[in-house]
């Protein structure tokens, strides 16, 4: 199969582009944990407990979240995260786990060392059957 020069060369920068973002993706998943909700809920019971951090909404958080979570929007965090203390061991979630997935690349690159990722969010968590905040109307 004989393929032209532009075609092959439009190839190579497909795959070497595509490279890079898994090598990218790969590097930045070793700073920070991704957990099952129930891996998740086991860690949170120990002594002493990690930090909540809830990227979702402030309406998604009024009405569902997990106990004792910091509220802080995902596209607030870089603005507000001197709010949280680096130091701290900080469980990051959402609604289904795509934000708080970038939540954990902000904080990363900010020099939180100690992050875990609930995989999934709290839809998944919920999904699971573990307990969750749902205050009244």
């Amino acid at each position: 199969m004989n393929i032209s020069l532009p075609v092959a060369s439009r190839w190579a920068t497909v795959i070497a582009a595509i490279s890079t973002s898994v090598a990218r993706h790969k590097r930045i998943n070793m700073n920070y944990r991704d957990l099952e909700p129930e891996e998740a809920q086991a860690e949170l019971q120990a002594e002493p407990a990690p930090r909540l951090l809830d990227v979702r909404t402030e309406q998604e958080h009024l009405s569902h979240r997990l106990p004792n979570s910091v509220l802080i929007p995902v596209q607030e965090l870089a603005q507000r995260i001197t709010e949280l203390d680096a130091n701290e061991h900080w469980f990051v979630y959402c609604e289904h786990g795509r934000r708080s997935l970038f939540a954990c690349d902000i904080l990363s690159g900010a020099g939180f060392t100690k992050l875990t990722n609930i995989r999934g969010g709290i839809v998944h968590w919920d999904s699971r059957g573990l307990p969750y905040e749902r205050p009244s109307s």
